[in-house]
């Protein structure tokens, strides 16, 4: 698998002299992309738990859809980043990210964009025990009478290479396509034990329970790379 983002790096950075020659872009421009992302990063440990007590466990490739807008300005080779993404893949797992990013252009060309950076950000993770569970669990279920779950959060980090083309064009608006490159870094919180109220009845809360505390922290790391649909604006 990890020959996959090599070899999409490799063209992308051979194809920057060709685009290269084309005419230089210095509008103000936005961009709002959507597409799938996937990642090798994952938790053996958590995995592990959840197979003894029959839940489906993580997928061992993850897939999110995500949805982003980013902002070029004029003159600058620079693009700021704001993504949210969600897991699509998960049975018994809800996750959501929120990453602010910074890219620098490589290649800044009206309809071509290879820039490489970073993003920073948080995510959550929840899994609902709606199952088989360790007697101490069982019990704070039937005291609580509320069905339980795992839930942590922590810092993400993505360091990617990112590239856009725009095959189309219409006034100030261009459709095309986009694809990136990168590596997915979690520093994760320990996963906490709690219920589910909707005691208010107008959405459920996740409230923490003290104890038992016996999951592990561990983070992940792996290859991410995604691909989508991108809408550029050009303002000025």
């Amino acid at each position: 698998m990890k020959v996959i983002p090599c070899i999409l790096i490799l063209l992308l950075t051979a194809t920057g002299p060709l685009f290269s020659q084309g005419p230089a872009d210095s509008t103000f421009s936005l961009l709002f992309n959507g597409g799938l992302s996937f990642t090798h990063a994952n938790d053996p440990h958590i995995n592990r738990w959840l197979a003894k007590y029959g839940y489906p466990t993580e997928p061992h490739v993850p897939s999110s859809l995500h949805f982003e807008i980013g902002a070029m300005p004029a003159g600058s080779r620079l693009m700021y980043v704001i993504r949210v993404s969600t897991i699509n893949s998960g049975k018994n797992l809800t996750s959501f990210n929120l990453l602010a990013g910074l890219y620098g252009a490589l290649v800044k060309q009206h309809n071509f964009l290879l820039l490489a950076g970073a993003g920073i950000g948080f995510h959550r993770d929840i899994i609902a025990l709606n199952g088989g569970m360790p007697p101490e669990y069982q019990q704070l279920a039937d005291h609580y009478h509320k069905p339980l779950g795992l839930r942590r959060g922590g810092l993400i980090f993505e360091p990617a290479l990112r590239a856009f083309w725009f095959p189309v064009a219409i006034h100030n608006v261009q459709l095309g396509l986009f694809a990136s490159a990168g590596a997915d870094i979690d520093f994760n919180s320990r996963w906490r034990l709690g219920y589910f109220d909707n005691s208010q009845g107008r959405s459920s809360h996740f409230k923490r329970l003290i104890k038992p505390a016996d999951q592990r922290r561990v983070s992940e790391y792996g290859l991410a790379y995604n691909a989508g649909l991108t809408l550029r604006v050009h303002l000025l």
